[in-house]
């Protein structure tokens, strides 16, 4: 079974509908829902709100799952496209919830709850973000930064334990998202690279949802020695 967060669109999109293609069960946790398919199952969360992942029971699920599991952290948001001294604390908090707290909580109540031996592996999306400054991206390139090491610990943990979950931290590169449209649909007052992912754009240099849960899938289908790493 694959559990997929941000399922609603893009990329956890294209992953869900391809491994139910391939006759997978998929467990969706997304803020909306837009899959049908007997072999799929959406639970609602919103990963800004801490009492919905505090009441987040995925128990039942557990109980008639295929396993092994994979758990995939795909949601993600950007924030506001502004310079740090701009943003409010809402950004900062929203911001961290989804593309820090969420995917760290999740890896460690999937393993609490089924145990590492049923876990084959866990991919947690990042991004070339998370390895440089991008004026504007402040709070998202030290989220990514942070699932990274995150991502980097967790394996180590793993690898003392002796046990055999693999854990990586993958950016899929720039993929043709809603995230992609409101890049596009910034001020460039506000985010001096904007012409740049302009120009990607107009040059069909993005890779689409579906080509990234391709290489993703692939990907996972041998084991890599990088924890932190590109498809």
């Amino acid at each position: 079974m694959y559990i997929i967060t941000g399922t609603s669109t893009g990329i956890g999109r294209a992953l869900a509908i391809h491994f139910l293609e391939k006759g997978e069960h998929v467990l969706g946790i997304s803020r909306r829902n837009n899959i049908e398919h007997n072999n799929f199952t959406f639970v609602k969360c919103d990963f800004t709100e801490r009492q919905q992942m505090h009441d987040l029971d995925l128990s039942p699920y557990f109980e008639q799952a295929n396993y092994p599991i994979t758990l995939i952290n795909n949601a993600g948001v950007l924030g506001d496209i502004k310079r740090s001294h701009e943003v409010t604390l809402t950004h900062y908090a929203d911001l961290s919830m989804v593309n820090i707290v969420a995917p760290q909580f999740l890896c460690s109540y999937i393993l609490q709850s089924v145990g590492f031996d049923n876990v084959k592996a866990i991919v947690n999306l990042s991004s070339g973000a998370g390895s440089r400054p991008v004026p504007s991206w402040a709070a998202y390139c030290a989220s990514k930064a942070a699932i990274d090491l995150f991502s980097e610990t967790l394996a180590a943990e793993i690898e003392e334990l002796n046990k055999s979950t693999k854990v990586y931290s993958l950016a899929p590169g720039v993929v043709d998202t809603n995230m992609q449209e409101s890049i596009r649909n910034s001020e460039e007052r506000n985010f001096s690279a904007k012409q740049n992912f302009v120009d990607l754009y107009e040059n069909e240099e993005l890779r689409t949802p579906e080509e990234v849960a391709e290489l993703l899938a692939a990907f996972l289908e041998e084991d890599h020695p990088e924890v932190v790493t590109r498809i």
